[in-house]
């Protein structure tokens, strides 16, 4: 009837008002509780109202504007008393009266849905109306206290026959808007909740109909505002879109229709924002400026690696993103084999790398597509060695273990898996300079001093001859009388298993080149990065020249390890006396500096580390 919710628009026009009215100049309500109280006065300004109209109470009940009352249960039509149901029969039936023979099977049948979308609800409305009440309330909330506590508060009603009880989101937004907060104010809804299981009834019947329409048309506009106008450029268009179909829907057929269609659009919303807005191929590129962490190398192996014709650019980077499946399986297939044959005639990768580390999924499709992939490589683009990167120590993420099927090079020649970018880039190091000379492989001057049987019978003599060597090898260029007298400036330092070089954060007071045994650099505020250093290292060098503080803490992992170190009272005579020796520091510094620069891991991932 027309008339009765007019008397709702009006009552919420005027709600609406004084919101707005009473606002302050963030657009945060003066008064929490400016809405509760307005509740609460309609019944009495209802019944001056009609008092004022001349409109008696009988008349205002026959026309609709009451609840009608409930009669009593010996069906003669009396009103029942305000304390009638404290005592009533009918008040504890649901506790007492179970029979089976007076169940409709058929209703029962027909209720299935409900009671499905029930259950459904159940399981889904913490993990969504929990999260959305901590962002309209900002506030942090703990996901698993949440459960827990839903899971006692359902178990419970349950065994004494109660219905479903879950978090009302609508009414716990009214509850915070009116400045509800802590345990005394939540116990004392809870008791008058309890209350009104026994009167509520009653009272009902003495409030007006038009109370209860302006809470849910109230509620009911600040949901949509909230849900359909306020998240109006939050989101893309096949989201908001998916926003207004679960709307209607809800709307048009119910709750059950509405969670389908949730469903429905979060998938779909999903498949085709995997398909539509991300290629399979993030891009490629050639190793040419790519560096990894093997930095002591021979002179003779690096200069394999820096030729136009032996050496990295021979190695081709391509990395991948987002989910393989079968939907883009022949995308990504084809985008690789475009970008090798790319490359002029003559000029085709030797090796392949293909990075898996931003892919968040792989179906059982895609990974069968991938090793067909790399057979076509090997077998139409003359591809001697792929090599794949799952970027996880638990492997590529399918279900199926594709690890062991492509990891069959022999010789360096086929295909390989290893771990991340930085291992694949030394294996591939290691591939181009077994292709010129296998011998540059093992490294005489590092492996003397790889056995500890070897460092008792080894003289001190022989030992800073392998120290010149070492440090040698970090400046090219130089004579071999220069180096030996930048080394006359090192004293000989022996370390145990267990020992602390220097802790993070420390002064920095000395340079070392690591000439025997294992070292672990540790960042302890980030992670726990680790790093190890491999014998050959020169460490501490860039703090020591610029007077800074330890950027890590270092350990020793073997025994009896051996380093020469260079004081920071050495390194001052040397500035002071020695500009020719100190050149070299300064050299070292400039090349691991370059290095670290130009190491993968600061390229691949596009930081802007260019190499100038």
């Amino acid at each position: 009837k027309m008339p009765l919710l007019l008397v709702v628009f009006g009552f919420e026009a005027g709600l609406r008002v004084l919101n707005h009215l009473t606002k302050d100049s963030t657009g945060t309500s003066r008064y929490p509780l400016l809405s509760p109280i307005y509740f609460c006065m309609i019944t009495p300004v209802f019944y001056l109202g009609i008092w004022a109209s001349g409109i008696s109470v009988e008349t205002a009940f026959s026309e609709g504007y009451f609840f009608p009352p409930l009669d009593d249960s010996s069906g003669d039509g009396s009103v029942i008393s305000f304390l009638s149901p404290l005592w009533s029969e009918s008040t504890w039936d649901i506790f007492r009266i179970v029979d089976f023979s007076t169940i409709s099977w058929a209703a029962v049948t027909e209720s299935i849905p409900t009671m499905v979308a029930l259950v459904l609800f159940s399981l889904i409305h913490v993990p969504i109306n929990i999260p959305a009440f901590a962002v309209s309330s900002d506030v942090d909330v703990e996901i698993n206290a949440e459960l827990v506590a839903h899971g006692y508060s359902n178990g419970i009603v349950g065994l004494f026959g109660g219905l479903q009880n879950y978090m009302a989101y609508t009414q716990s937004i009214i509850y915070y808007k009116s400045g509800g907060n802590g345990r005394a104010s939540s116990l004392a809804v809870a008791g008058l909740t309890s209350v009104l299981f026994f009167f509520g009834p009653s009272v009902a019947s003495y409030m007006p109909r038009c109370m209860a329409g302006t809470l849910l048309l109230h509620c009911g506009i600040d949901l949509f505002l909230e849900g359909v106008y306020d998240s109006y450029g939050k989101y893309d268009y096949l989201e908001y879109a998916g926003i207004w179909a679960i709307t209607v829907v809800m709307t048009t057929f119910g709750m059950e229709a509405a969670l389908l269609m949730g469903a429905v659009s979060a998938l779909l919303t999903y498949a085709i924002q995997s398909v539509t807005y991300l290629s399979p191929v993030r891009g490629s590129m050639t190793a040419a400026t790519l560096r990894s962490s093997e930095w002591n190398r021979s002179p003779e192996a690096f200069n394999v690696l820096d030729s136009d014709v032996t050496g990295r650019v021979k190695i081709e980077v391509i990395q991948l993103q987002g989910h393989l499946f079968f939907g883009n399986i022949s995308l990504f297939g084809e985008s690789i084999k475009k970008i090798i044959q790319s490359n002029p005639a003559g000029k085709l990768p030797f090796i392949v790398i293909i990075d898996f580390t931003l892919v968040l999924g792989i179906d059982s499709s895609a990974a069968q597509a991938i090793i067909k992939l790399r057979d076509q490589l090997s077998h139409q683009l003359g591809t001697k060695l792929v090599i794949f990167v799952p970027g996880s120590a638990s492997g590529f993420p399918c279900e199926i273990n594709i690890s062991e099927q492509l990891n069959t090079a022999r010789n360096f020649s086929g295909s390989h898996v290893c771990e991340d970018m930085d291992q694949a880039l030394i294996y591939a190091e290691d591939a181009l300079i077994a292709t010129v000379n296998k011998n540059l492989l093992y490294d005489s001057i590092k492996g003397s001093f790889l056995s500890n049987d070897q460092k008792d019978i080894i003289s001190i003599e022989d030992e800073k001859s392998h120290a010149i060597e070492l440090l040698f090898r970090k400046c090219p260029g130089e004579s071999r009388q220069v180096v030996e007298k930048f080394l006359s400036y090192f004293t000989r330092e022996t370390y145990n298993k267990g020992d602390v070089l220097w802790k993070q954060g420390t002064k920095s007071d000395s340079a070392k080149l690591l000439v025997s045994g294992d070292l672990i650099s540790k960042l302890e505020y980030e992670a726990e990065t680790t790093e190890t250093i491999s014998i050959g290292s020169v460490i501490g060098e860039s703090g020591l020249v610029q007077g800074s503080n330890r950027n890590s803490t270092v350990y020793v992992l073997l025994d009896n390890t051996i380093l020469y170190s260079l004081s920071s009272e050495a390194w001052e005579i040397m500035k002071k006396d020695d500009l020719q020796s100190a050149q070299l520091l300064y050299s070292i510094v400039v090349r691991y500096l370059t290095l670290r620069v130009q190491h993968v891991s600061n390229r691949i991932f596009e930081t802007r580390c260019l190499p100038i």
